[in-house]
């Protein structure tokens, strides 16, 4: 039952991610069209492209934090062992999901100051504080993708993917974006 709500919820970020880049190119491609060829620039494009992309930036987090598709450095993880990767794994995901909470939390409190000065945008007056909901709750979601991490993590159920020795071996002398052919070149010069 967990399993088919993620599911839906990962559909549905992924199409109201997909429905708000192309909102953002739509709008850009009538703006520059308007600006340049009729002389009349789409008012308010600035504000509408800001509010699109911290909410393309926020709706992309939770469905990143499930893949664990963010940016990550392994000077140490590719070296451990399967047993001490799993433990590390969830220590990261229990830093992720306590770091993102806070964020949550900040973001929930921002969004309050917001509702009680009643604060909008300058060009086309669209509220400030369900933007800042909307990213705090989207927040929310990417901590309880990273507890639901570290959940599968301790069970066993998500396999922590560690490298052999050779293999270390092998991505240490390889090198992304060189040919091997220019590198046999090069050595017989």
């Amino acid at each position: 039952m967990l399993n088919l709500i993620f599911k839906i919820s990962n559909k549905l970020l992924l199409t109201f991610c997909v429905l708000a880049l192309t909102i953002l190119v739509i709008i850009t491609v009538v703006d520059v069209f308007g600006r340049y060829i009729l002389g009349l620039p789409l008012p308010g494009t600035s504000e509408i492209t800001e509010i699109l992309l911290a909410i393309l930036v926020y709706i992309g987090l939770p469905y990143i934090c499930r893949d664990e598709g963010h940016v990550t450095v392994s000077i140490i993880s590719n070296s451990l062992k399967y047993s001490l990767a799993r433990i590390h794994s969830v220590i990261i995901n229990a830093i992720s999901c306590i770091i993102l909470l806070i964020i949550s939390k900040q973001l929930y409190d921002h969004g309050i100051n917001l509702y009680s000065y009643n604060d909008i945008t300058t060009f086309l007056e669209i509220p400030k504080a369900p933007i800042a909901f909307l990213m705090s709750f989207l927040t929310l979601l990417a901590s309880i993708m990273t507890l639901l991490n570290c959940y599968n993590y301790l069970i066993d159920k998500r396999s922590v993917k560690t490298q052999s020795p050779e293999d270390r071996m092998y991505a240490a002398y390889k090198r992304p974006g060189i040919i091997e052919s220019s590198l046999d070149e090069k050595d017989q010069e």
